[in-house]
């Protein structure tokens, strides 16, 4: 489904996710225990996931079990029970998957780092919600919220496997040719506003300190977005990364630093993920600012770029051999660009990158503004000077 936390109110934060538990509290065919007995009776999995702009269910059986497994998730879709007593139940069930993310300190400053973009937006909000969201939901908001949301024109139905295509549309037309029709719906998002690039800082005693460093990035629908995989991939995404080689394995300073990009309808945040002690902080965000003026103002190696194409084409040759990447590819191309590339296009697009394509968008991702950042743990004072006051010119 193209429904997330993204659309939600302030006062419904975290309510896409409860709707994704409750939708495996039994139908009125299937309690919640026969639900997960069909699917893996016959060897397969049943699961979801929400994200910020999607929540998906799906399930990976035999091809033969096909028909079962689309009955099964069309059942939880359009039959859940969704009582009272079962979300106060799931509610609790949530609130302990808060305290366990919260426990989780290189989990937790990814979502610091999303408040310090986007403070005032549902994109700046934890997935989760709060506790005392959830404490407010009620069941008329959860069954508002499914009306609202939950209906044909946003779901994406994707299939991998060795399965007649007839098939599929066969079994679609009969169970969601009429889901959600009858009810008032919206597709509408709030327009994501500029990040503001703040800081948030968890003081905690712990061993290490866990550092998010972001910049805001592309939407996934930018034609840029294979290069900032690229840049990503040089500069922090592997073993072969500059971060890694100069702050780990030539230094010593961490043994986790890795660089990500994240993509969305209208926005995106590219960022640098690392945990070291208190002791070390300086020392390794001396090296991040080193490495990320050398992508501004030199050109990548000819090895580099070599390296980075070879690189990417063949994860994603790889990735075409798993079914469930398969399906997620196919998700994701749906959702933000309502069409499906062939492999070939990916292929070109990937040799096509050059290497002053991948300097010039590393001057405008990293020189336009501050960089935002997140802190979970000690970080001495002077660390965080740097750390606050930290440009790429």
């Amino acid at each position: 489904m193209a429904v997330g936390s993204r659309d939600e109110a302030e006062e419904e934060a975290g309510l896409s996710h409860l709707v994704e538990h409750m939708f495996f509290q039994g139908t009125r065919q299937r309690d919640t225990r026969e639900l997960s007995r069909v699917i893996n009776a016959v060897g397969g999995t049943l699961d979801a996931c929400t994200g910020r702009e999607s929540t998906a269910f799906y399930a990976k059986v035999p091809a033969r079990y096909f028909s079962l497994a689309m009955d099964v998730l069309a059942d939880m879709l359009l039959n859940s029970r969704l009582t009272g007593t079962l979300l106060e139940k799931e509610k609790q069930i949530i609130v302990e998957e808060i305290r366990m993310y919260e426990d989780d300190p290189d989990e937790l400053v990814h979502d610091l780092l999303f408040q310090a973009f986007w403070p005032r937006h549902a994109l700046g909000r934890s997935i989760l919600g709060s506790r005392k969201s959830l404490a407010r939901i009620r069941r008329a908001d959860l069954l508002s919220f499914v009306q609202r949301h939950y209906r044909a024109n946003r779901m994406i139905l994707s299939v991998a496997g060795n399965i007649a295509p007839a098939q599929v549309v066969r079994l679609a037309r009969r169970y969601f040719n009429n889901f959600g029709q009858n009810q008032p719906g919206t597709n509408q998002l709030a327009t994501a506003p500029r990040p503001l690039l703040k800081s948030q800082i968890k003081l905690r005693d712990l061993e290490q300190t866990h550092i998010c460093l972001g910049v805001p990035g592309l939407p996934f629908s930018d034609q840029r977005r294979i290069t900032a995989l690229a840049l990503s991939n040089i500069l922090g995404a592997g073993t072969n990364s500059r971060l890694f080689y100069e702050v780990r394995e030539k230094r010593a300073l961490v043994y986790s630093i890795y660089s990500f990009v994240d993509f969305y309808y209208d926005t995106g945040m590219g960022g640098i993920y690392f945990a070291c002690h208190p002791s070390k902080i300086k020392a390794t965000l001396k090296i991040i600012a080193t490495q990320l003026q050398h992508l501004c103002s030199h050109s990548i190696t000819d090895q580099e770029w070599h390296d980075v194409r070879e690189q990417m084409r063949g994860n994603y040759l790889i990735s075409l051999e798993s079914s469930s990447t398969h399906m997620w590819n196919m998700i994701q191309q749906e959702m933000y660009l309502q069409h499906q590339p062939e492999p070939a296009s990916i292929l070109s697009a990937i040799q096509k990158i050059k290497k002053t394509d991948i300097q010039k968008l590393a001057r405008e991702l990293f020189r336009q503004t501050p960089i935002a950042s997140a802190v979970i743990g000690k970080i001495p004072r002077t660390a965080l000077q740097q750390l606050q006051s930290l440009k790429i010119q």
